[in-house]
């Protein structure tokens, strides 16, 4: 048989499912963000636990008051759970905050990390540049240094080959006088022989009477 103390919790829990009801929906549209909404809902079943234990102990009836029991402790085991899937967001949050400033961090330490190997790519190659150019121009000095010595040792040698043929020449010259002097010496004396001779000739032929 229903007693009166069923017909009362029945009614009890109509009533408070009926007023309930609302405030839930209500609840549900409190503005913010999950965690908000979540909170209100566990007031209204605070509320609701209370109201049963607070029947359930003025009207002695145990059912009521161990049913407001297990639902406070539903209600605990809610809160608990809210907060700490709260903790968590906030923990979660902070951790993707964390992580994004260690990125940030990273990037600018990349960025700077690629700035200065580009400048050191780009002394490196100045500096690659400036030895291939003190190179070219020391190679250049040298093969310059090596054409003027050739050119100076050709120079010396074709001056020593005048030097030598000047001096043939004037040894050639020197013999040809020599020789010039020696045949103008026997022309001379040629000549003065053959003017003697004509004279001795002359004194020997007689001299013509005069009429």
């Amino acid at each position: 048989m229903i007693t009166v103390r069923q017909i009362g919790r029945s009614a009890v829990d109509r009533w408070l499912r009926a007023v309930r009801l609302p405030l839930a929906a209500a609840a549900r549209l409190v503005p913010g963000d999950e965690g908000r909404a979540n909170a209100a809902l566990l007031a209204i079943d605070g509320t609701d636990a209370n109201i049963r234990e607070a029947i359930g102990g003025f009207f002695r009836d145990h059912e009521l008051s161990a049913d407001a029991e297990r639902r406070r402790i539903a209600v605990d085991e809610r809160r608990r759970a809210l907060e700490l899937r709260q903790s968590a967001d906030i923990e979660e949050r902070a951790a993707e905050q964390r992580l994004q400033r260690e990125l940030d961090s990273a990037q600018r330490v990349r960025a700077l990390a690629e700035a200065d190997a580009q400048r050191l790519l780009q002394q490196t190659e100045a500096n690659q540049a400036e030895r291939e150019q003190s190179a070219h121009a020391a190679a250049e000095a040298k093969r310059q240094a090596a054409e003027r010595a050739r050119e100076n040792k050709l120079a010396a040698a074709e001056l020593k080959a005048k030097r030598e043929r000047l001096a043939t020449l004037d040894e050639q010259a020197t013999v040809l006088d020599q020789e010039a002097t020696a045949l103008t010496a026997t022309d001379e004396a040629e000549r003065l022989r053959n003017a003697a001779g004509a004279a001795k000739a002359a004194r020997k032929r007689p001299t013509p009477a005069n009429g």
